[in-house]
């Protein structure tokens, strides 16, 4: 998952990656799948981001600062 963040006058900055890891390949696989594939995403109104998973069925919180 990327950040792009704006300037004032709508240009947008460099890309900035704060989540990713979610395929956790196996390289030995013959058919190498990915672990986790993240299909959705929401803001809740704490600011934090959830992200949801087709594969195993979870829900990551995704939060800046220290947990609660």
């Amino acid at each position: 998952m990327v950040f792009v963040p704006f300037d004032r006058n709508g240009k947008a900055g460099a890309p900035q990656v704060f989540a990713d890891g979610f395929a956790a390949f196996d390289p030995a696989s013959q058919t190498p799948r990915a672990k986790y594939r993240p299909i959705g995403i929401a803001e809740g109104p704490d600011g934090a981001v959830y992200v949801g998973d087709s594969q195993k069925g979870r829900v990551w919180r995704i939060a800046y600062g220290a947990k609660r």
